[in-house]
């Protein structure tokens, strides 16, 4: 029997099936490949539309899942999470790479800043010189006096009149900004209620160097609370200006003086004659009562003074907390009871935990091994105003930097996306600040005091608070809520996920 003839056509059908074979189950697998980490994925509702995102499309979409976890969707991900945790020791190493994950990430998210090529040191490609710079009295008193520009000196940048800029602002900033050196920037933003200084900014508003920097900016004002007041302050000030702007308008010129040496000896002579004078003053009038005084409390014996924190809250307090509250949460909430309440009522307190963040502070209890903890917020002057309990859901140490990037990704990360879905499909609405797009977590850090005395390192957390209500009516909880962090303690770095409900502050008889 004669083979058929290949024809061109037969030949490019036969040649396109083959590669629509081949690139079909790759590509599968490629969206398939790191998108669960722990069972936790973003929700597919209608608030899950993908958030547009400024990013390069060679970059490769963060997924979906970690964890188990996910932004909502129809149906709930059918990704399990491991039968064990395994021991401490486990958990521990677990952390350990989570953390060492973390960090990757991090790098992947903050790429180097692109050179900036200024007029000082772009080649020229004719025969005359390049044209002189907008400021150069400015720009080069500035870079003599505080070695601001261009790398030049070693000096911590000061604005005048006694104000320093945090060194760590120009340190994590390129040398310059178009034709402007970073410390000029960063003291005029330190200096902003000085004539001329907001003016700068808003005449060169448009300008690609002052884009570049305010980016910058706005990129340490995540971990910076005092640069984003700074930043607000700027653009309320630039709100209340009008009229046209000047592109040629000068940049104020930012003082230096030298060190005073001659003040400083004048000051130390001066605080010698008079610590002199307070000993004399001492020894005659107060001796006696100043070797009678009792001698500073230390700390269980760490030599160590004891730190301050508020009388209602101590390491080994017992709370007795009604256990009623946790059998009528039992039915509509994920939430475990502490051990003991739901026996004689009374838990005990094994760590005091301090959590601050910009303008709030909140004081944890753990009880039951540490698992639950009752977090107390203390009103203006000092008596406690909310409470509530929280018991752990579930803890995910993320394996590698994509999997971080589903919980903190600034466009599609889980921790403050509007809705957090479980892994029993129930949703959850964003608490702190809600609304329709993604929102930054919020920054903490934890200090806390075990029973036995014990340095404990503080933990930070990247954090996001979300409710939804259990339909219940008094006295059974009408709101569960769901509190998402990512956590960083040393050399270990994990999600943890904890329920909880409101307690009423009269209840744990706080004294």
């Amino acid at each position: 029997m004669r083979m058929p003839r290949l024809t061109p056509t037969l030949g490019l059908t036969l040649l396109l099936t083959l590669a629509i074979g081949l690139l079909t189950p790759l590509d599968g697998w490629a969206k398939k490949r790191g998108s669960s980490s722990g069972g936790y994925s973003r929700p597919a509702s209608s608030l899950s539309q993908r958030t547009p995102s400024t990013r390069p499309s060679a970059i490769k979409r963060t997924p979906s899942v970690s964890g188990g976890y996910s932004r909502p969707r129809t149906s709930p991900s059918a990704i399990s999470s491991p039968a064990t945790r395994g021991s401490a020791t486990d958990q521990t190493l677990s952390r350990q790479g989570s953390k060492r994950a973390l960090d990757d990430f991090r790098r992947q998210r903050e790429p180097e800043a692109p050179a900036i090529e200024t007029v000082w040191n772009r080649p020229s490609t004719s025969g005359t010189a390049p044209s002189a710079p907008r400021r150069p009295s400015t720009l080069d008193s500035i870079g003599d006096a505080i070695g601001g520009y261009g790398g030049r000196g070693s000096a911590t940048p000061w604005t005048g009149g006694g104000r320093q800029i945090p060194a760590t602002r120009p340190a994590r900033s390129p040398s310059s900004f178009g034709p402007w050196s970073a410390v000029l920037l960063w003291g005029l933003l330190e200096t902003l209620s000085r004539p001329g200084h907001a003016e700068f900014f808003y005449h060169h508003a448009d300008d690609p160097g002052y884009r570049q920097w305010r980016a910058d900016a706005e990129e340490q004002a995540r971990e910076d609370p005092a640069l984003a007041r700074q930043l607000t302050e700027l653009d309320t000030r630039l709100a209340s200006m009008s009229g046209p702007r000047d592109p040629n308008y000068p940049a104020p010129e930012i003082e230096s003086p030298g060190f005073p040496f001659g003040a400083l000896l004048t000051a130390l002579f001066l605080l010698l004659i008079a610590a002199v004078f307070i000993v004399v003053l001492w020894r005659r009038f107060f001796g006696e009562v100043g070797r009678r005084r009792p001698a500073v409390k230390h700390d269980r014996g760490s030599g160590k003074r004891t730190a301050y924190r508020p009388d209602w809250f101590r390491v080994g307090m017992t709370l007795p907390v009604d256990p009623s509250l946790f059998i009528l949460a039992e039915p509509l909430t994920k939430l475990q009871a502490p051990r003991s309440a739901s026996g004689s009522g009374l838990v005990s307190v094994e760590r005091v935990g301090e959590v601050r963040g910009e303008g709030v502070t909140w004081y944890r209890l753990y009880v039951s091994g540490g698992d639950g903890f009752f977090q107390v917020h203390l009103d203006a002057p000092g008596q406690p105003d909310e409470c509530r309990y929280f018991s752990r859901l579930d803890v995910v140490e993320p394996a590698d930097a994509d999997e971080w990037g589903v919980w903190l990704d600034r466009d599609e990360g889980l921790i403050g996306w509007p809705e957090f879905q479980t892994q029993d499909g129930q949703l959850y609405a964003r608490l702190w600040s809600p609304g329709q797009t993604r929102r930054e977590p919020y920054s903490l850090r934890e200090t806390l005091e075990a029973a036995d005395g014990t340095d404990i390192e503080p933990c930070r957390q990247q954090a996001m608070l979300y409710t939804r209500a259990t339909g219940a009516q008094p006295p059974m909880p009408s709101t569960e809520y769901l509190l998402v962090a990512a956590n960083e303690q040393g050399d270990g770095a994990w999600v943890s996920l904890h329920v909880g409900i409101d307690i009423p502050v009269a209840s744990l008889n706080l004294s």
